[in-house]
């Protein structure tokens, strides 16, 4: 029993130096296979940001740099818009050379250089699209300024849009332009003459003058009006009674060169008749006299009984229309 008993002491007292030496030792292990691991995914890590900078540099010099210039398009092109201008358009934002698909930087540079064409009211879109490669196309989506009518000013017709911007298009003033017309022969563009000043080609930043808008609002209610393809002009020379308040403010002049008063413009508060009313007098003329000034030199239609000159009172249209003698 004696040496049994002391075999047993000393046996546990090996098995805990033992014991404690093996968990030392697994803890060693345990650190040193972390930090092979460490090493591993470090060595990994980099190869792989390595790895995405030549795969980036790769795509960006030789994937994604097209061979030449890319195309500009227009989205979404107005019906109003010939191709001539949309071709001039489409040229003032044309890259000069090749650039990346990944250039982003081009991209501001071409909304900006838009912002700055007179024809182009608001840039919504500038974006690269595939064509048959990639970032061969720009296409770029924007509001345009579409023409209105022709300020005459200083001997010249002038485009402006709807708001009285002015457009970078002008026409000797000796003869209506071709452009006053559409395909089938209708006035699709009028004359706005009188006006004192037009404002500078300066992509809208300067305020248009109150006459021009005035004869800009009584040429959009003549708009696609076919009893109005007889009148060619409307004349603001006298908008605001500046040379003679007994006098209508505006007044139109037709294709025979017979004038229309028409009255004060279109948004004041008067008490001449509505423009509604109006409009339907000068129906009625054309449907009757199948002429809208009635077959008459001059005609003022600002009040219930239409005026006439006193030397063609053979016959008087009254505001519903009918031929009274």
């Amino acid at each position: 029993m004696f040496f049994g008993g002391g075999d047993e002491s000393g046996m546990r007292k090996q098995k805990s130096k033992s014991g404690g030496w093996g968990a030392f030792v697994g803890i060693m292990t345990a650190i040193r296979g972390k930090l092979i691991g460490l090493v591993i995914l470090g060595t990994i890590g980099t190869g792989s940001a390595y790895g995405y900078y030549r795969l980036r540099q790769h795509i960006e010099q030789e994937l994604a740099y097209p061979e030449s210039q890319p195309t500009v398009v227009l989205k979404d092109r107005p019906a109003w818009m010939s191709d001539a201008l949309a071709e001039r358009i489409a040229n003032s934002a044309q890259p000069t050379g090749a650039r990346s698909a990944l250039d982003h930087q081009l991209l501001k540079d071409i909304a900006t250089v838009l912002q700055y064409n007179p024809w182009v009211r608001e840039v919504r879109q500038v974006r690269r699209v595939f064509g048959k490669s990639p970032g061969d196309t720009i296409e770029i989506d924007c509001e345009y300024r579409e023409p209105m009518a022709l300020a005459a000013y200083r001997g010249e017709y002038i485009l402006i849009d709807g708001q009285g911007y002015r457009l970078p298009e002008r026409f000797p003033g000796k003869t209506n332009p071709r452009i006053m017309f559409g395909a089938e022969g209708g006035v699709v563009l009028r004359i706005i003459e009188g006006v004192v000043f037009v404002p500078p080609e300066m992509n809208g930043k300067r305020k248009p003058a109150e006459d021009l808008l005035a004869g800009l609002d009584l040429v959009k209610l003549l708009y696609g009006k076919p009893f109005a393809d007889e009148i060619y002009r409307v004349n603001v020379a006298n908008f605001g009674g500046r040379q003679d308040g007994r006098k209508a403010h505006l007044s139109l002049t037709t294709k025979y060169g017979t004038e229309i008063a028409w009255g004060r413009p279109v948004r004041s508060l008067n008490f001449e008749l509505p423009a509604a009313k109006k409009l339907e007098r000068l129906a009625a003329l054309k449907d009757y006299f199948k002429r809208v000034d009635g077959g008459r030199s001059r005609l003022d239609i600002r009040n219930d009984a239409i005026l006439q000159p006193a030397t063609e009172k053979d016959s008087v249209v009254r505001a519903n229309g009918n031929r009274a003698g």
